[in-house]
């Protein structure tokens, strides 16, 4: 970030350079314009007085006026030029844009064992969510828990249900297999519908070896 900056100010510095020294090529443009008037002035005075006129007694009130006019008025518009565009660029440089994220965590029931092969309801893991209102549309959803296997054989199974659909959450299905302590595991972004919708856990054994379910929560990010 601090490059950027320093680059951005560098650019904005040869821009500024070059822009003072476009005014005041300008300028030289007018007076060189002046000066061949002066010269015609003074090559018509020769002819007419067969003598020389000095360019300056010429243009001693109107000339002299003329040039320092256009001297101020260039710089002037130079100035409030560049000042302008320094003003604009430090505004902008002053506009700080938050892009940081919340996360929020939802538990999901206590600790549940069970050795039936279908799947089963964690009696206190049921909760209300609504995605879309209460998180805004930005907002992704995940869930993650722990299970183990009794013994460490067979496998365990968890899963989000949609009480309010009557539904299984896509993708929503963990697993472990054949460890007798607790494995996490966790999901992906999961496709919850919209509206306020009832969400519980689900869990079963592969084989009817005692499974335990603990510390399931689900994730959001807004």
């Amino acid at each position: 970030m601090q490059n950027k900056k320093n680059l951005f100010l560098n650019l904005f510095f040869f821009l500024s350079i070059f822009l003072l020294f476009l005014e005041f090529f300008k300028l030289s443009l007018k007076v060189d314009y002046l000066v061949k008037e002066k010269k015609l002035l003074n090559s018509s005075a020769n002819k007419t007085e067969n003598k020389k006129v000095n360019i300056e007694d010429l243009c001693e009130t109107n000339c002299k006026d003329r040039f320092s006019r256009l001297v101020s008025e260039e710089v002037s518009h130079a100035v409030a030029t560049l000042s302008s565009k320094l003003n604009t660029e430090i505004s902008v440089k002053e506009v700080k844009i938050n892009t940081s994220k919340k996360t929020s965590y939802i538990p999901m029931g206590t600790s549940f064992s069970t050795t039936s092969t279908s799947w089963t309801e964690i009696p206190d893991s049921g909760v209300y969510i609504d995605l879309l209102n209460d998180y805004g549309d930005k907002a992704t959803v995940s869930w993650e828990t722990s299970l183990k296997v009794a013994h460490g054989n067979g496998k365990s199974y968890a899963r989000l249900y949609d009480n309010t659909n009557k539904i299984a959450v896509d993708f929503s299905e963990l697993s472990t297999e054949k460890n007798a302590n607790y494995q996490q595991v966790s999901s992906g972004n999961l496709p919850f519908w919209r509206g306020r919708n009832l969400y519980k856990v689900q869990i079963k054994s592969l084989n009817s070896f005692e499974i335990t379910y603990s510390g399931g929560k689900i994730k959001i990010i807004y």
